[in-house]
């Protein structure tokens, strides 16, 4: 073999390594690209997986909340419908002194129609009840319930006679601890209850 022929074969070897890198290096990129894009598709598929079950995480969380608020309703409404008909009278007082609950039997026992929405225990019980009004008041001071305490009520005007109550005052307490007013209730048993003569 001549020596063009040396050289032509070397420059054949030479073209066919560069050919096989450049081969192998579009190989490689083509590889490299099918693996992002199948990367790409896999976050895709993730990220699609990801908000669907955030978006079924927030549906639950919408209907437990749905669910609690209808709880809470049916309680509020069932409470409003045991006080009501309660045979005691029962008085819950604000720290400012307003009336924020006085059941029918309380309105009864107390000789009273309706009251404002504003109204103050102090000034609704001053004349007809002051031994009730003080001890809702040492209650509201002490923070200690008042157990059993024996109270006149005065009728309204016109007639004749006082009743006398046994009353409990309790401190109404929030969940941290903190008071919040104070409640009075008298039981309807009436045996040692009665009404004296004016």
């Amino acid at each position: 073999m001549t020596q063009s022929g040396y050289l032509l074969l070397g420059l054949t070897a030479v073209v066919g390594a560069l050919v096989a890198v450049l081969v192998f290096a579009v190989l490689r990129v083509g590889a490299a690209a099918r693996k992002a894009s199948r990367g790409a598709r896999d976050g895709a598929a993730e990220n699609a997986f990801l908000a669907a079950a955030l978006q079924e995480a927030v549906a639950k969380l919408k209907e437990r909340e749905r669910a609690s608020a209808a709880r809470a309703t049916a309680s509020e409404r069932l409470l409003g419908e045991i006080i009501v008909s309660m045979a005691s009278g029962l008085l819950v007082v604000g720290l400012g002194g307003e009336v924020r609950i006085l059941n029918p039997s309380g309105l009864q026992m107390l000789g009273l129609e309706l009251i404002a929405d504003d109204a103050r225990f102090q000034t609704l019980l001053g004349a007809s009840a002051p031994a009730l009004v003080a001890a809702i008041e040492e209650c509201l001071t002490s923070r200690h319930p008042i157990v059993r305490r024996a109270v006149d009520v005065r009728p309204a005007a016109g007639t004749a006679g006082a009743t006398h109550l046994g009353v409990t005052v309790s401190p109404v307490l929030d969940e941290s601890g903190v008071l919040q007013g104070a409640a009075a209730a008298r039981s309807p048993d009436t045996a040692n209850e009665a009404s004296s003569p004016g």
